[in-house]
């Protein structure tokens, strides 16, 4: 029987196994590593983007994507549940995907510390975006 930290390192393994795996069913169809993290981010934070859709979308194999994120949901949910065996008290955790309207936050196409460029509604251009993962 594993302890706490053996089950944790394991449940980690085969998460990032199923990360690999939806990253390289991506790949194979040459499509880049940002839609596959956005696939893997989809499953992570709960979506329920259509399989189907993101398969059409960016000429992906249905049988395969649907498979990749399938093992990913289920490992992902095993990571959480093992997490939640080793942590006592509450946790949150707060997922900001947002819009940065300051002007001066323009500056340079690449950013250092995570932004990327969204499109705002609200002024109807593409504009810097900030995404943040807090957990507590």
């Amino acid at each position: 029987m594993l302890n706490g930290k053996g089950q944790i390192e394991l449940a980690r393994e085969r998460l990032v196994k199923a990360v690999n795996q939806v990253l390289g069913v991506v790949r194979r169809n040459g499509r880049s590593r940002k839609v596959g993290l956005a696939l893997v981010l989809t499953v992570l934070v709960g979506g329920r983007a259509s399989v189907r859709n993101a398969a059409e979308t960016f000429g992906l194999d249905y049988a395969n994507l649907l498979e990749a994120l399938g093992e990913l949901d289920g490992t992902w949910r095993d990571y959480l549940e093992v997490l939640s065996g080793l942590v006592k008290g509450q946790v949150a955790v707060i997922i900001d995907d947002t819009v940065d309207h300051k002007e001066y936050s323009r500056g340079r196409d690449v950013s250092p510390h995570g932004n990327y460029w969204i499109y705002c509604h609200a002024h109807g251009r593409f504009e810097r975006g900030v995404q943040l993962l807090t957990v507590a």
